[in-house]
């Protein structure tokens, strides 16, 4: 893997290096960026409108990758079509890596058309498959039936992308928690600006 860069610490915590690299697993070749070198592998999705695998690890995706990594997590972040019924290759790609490479614990976390696809992807699994599935400002209207898994949903009541979230987590089994804020902006980092200690609550979440 080329590293492209690294990152200050949050915290305590040491550097951590960002890599640009290329998973490959049977026919499939997926871009990614990987950052941190925990047992809990939380694969990152991003979301539409042009957004690729850097999200998280950029300013509107408040830096989450950043974070999850300084706090003991392997953050992997793919490149994908960011479209409603795709991404599905990618996952499964990510997640067999993931467990070839030690992981024991998966989570899922994504963004707007990407929250979308971590819920869709985890209802096709076996429950407890993932332990936590995080959904930023997504787009998805669905419940998640599964007890065994962990569920965030995080979004500005007034984002209207994010408007189907509350139908969600009602119809999501427990364990859940909803995070409903009271903006309008659409980014993980406009959902930062209204709740600083969101980070926080993601690391607390995953570590439970």
């Amino acid at each position: 893997m080329a590293v492209m860069g690294c990152v200050l610490s949050f915290g305590a915590a040491s550097l951590q290096a960002q890599e640009e690299s290329v998973i490959k697993h049977g026919e499939m070749n997926v871009s990614v960026m990987t950052m941190g070198a925990g047992e809990h592998v939380v694969i990152a999705l991003h979301g539409g409108g042009g957004t690729d695998r850097r999200f998280f690890f950029s300013g509107n995706g408040g830096e989450m990758g950043q974070a999850l990594a300084a706090a003991g997590f392997r953050v992997i972040a793919p490149s994908w079509a960011g479209q409603a019924g795709a991404g599905f290759n990618e996952v499964a790609a990510l997640v067999a890596h993931a467990r070839e490479t030690g992981a024991t614990k998966i989570s899922l976390m994504g963004h707007s058309r990407g929250g979308e696809l971590a819920a869709n992807y985890a209802r096709t699994q076996d429950d407890g498959v993932f332990n936590t599935v995080i959904q930023f400002a997504s787009v998805d209207d669905r419940g998640l039936p599964m007890t065994q898994t962990k569920k965030l949903f995080a979004y500005n009541k007034n984002d209207r992308w994010a408007a189907w979230q509350p139908k969600a987590f009602t119809q999501s089994a427990e364990p859940k928690v909803q995070i409903e804020l009271g903006g309008r902006g659409h980014p993980v980092s406009d959902l930062i600006k209204e709740k600083a200690d969101l980070v926080e609550d993601v690391v607390g979440l995953l570590k439970q």
